[in-house]
């Protein structure tokens, strides 16, 4: 194993991650953005902002105050939910740290080549991300001839589930009546 990738973490992306990349630099969506723990090499918690991309071949990346800066700048917002569907590009840079000098994850501070536009989902207004190796648009394509709405996955999955509980009413209700036996039947002279 190449020595300069030990201690690292492997749960989130590290400037080692783009080193066979072409040009060095990966472009991606940002499907969201929350702190939580992280538990470091040497075992420690420390408590850091996460970025998760669309694009499920990438792992997540930890935000420092630099590329926070710059997700700012580029957007012009502080709001993460208002960054959800955008795309931000990440590179490496030198940077002096620990008495040397080593590469380090950036967001390159330009707006991306414009990338496809999001189709908006029909309940919530919040763009429907690629999911898989599907775009924005054949995921929307795919959900509304499933369910008949573009729905963004997290409305899909509640459109789904309240599908599912139609038709086990719909089959609760058309279930066949129980037999009776012979003695249970009402007589007919009774009748």
């Amino acid at each position: 194993m190449d020595i300069m990738k030990m201690g690292k973490n492997p749960n989130y992306l590290g400037s080692w991650d783009l080193e066979d990349v072409p040009n060095g630099e990966i472009t991606l969506t940002i499907a969201g953005i929350r702190d939580e723990a992280v538990t470091g090499a040497e075992g420690r918690k420390e408590n850091c902002t996460v970025c998760y991309f669309a694009e499920p071949q990438y792992k997540p990346m930890i935000l420092n105050i630099t590329n926070k800066k710059r997700i700012i700048k580029l957007y012009k917002t502080r709001d993460s939910d208002k960054l959800r569907g955008r795309r931000v590009t990440i590179i490496t840079e030198p940077v002096r740290a620990f008495g040397g000098v080593y590469d380090a994850l950036r967001i390159k501070p330009v707006l991306p080549p414009a990338a496809e536009e999001f189709v908006k989902c029909e309940n919530c207004g919040e763009p429907i991300l690629p999911t898989g190796n599907m775009t924005s648009k054949q995921a929307a394509a795919y959900c509304k001839k499933k369910i008949g709405k573009a729905l963004c996955l997290k409305c899909a999955k509640v459109v789904a589930e309240e599908i599912k509980a139609k038709q086990e009413a719909a089959l609760m209700a058309d279930a066949e009546p129980v037999e009776t036996t012979e003695k249970e039947k009402p007589d007919e002279a009774e009748q």
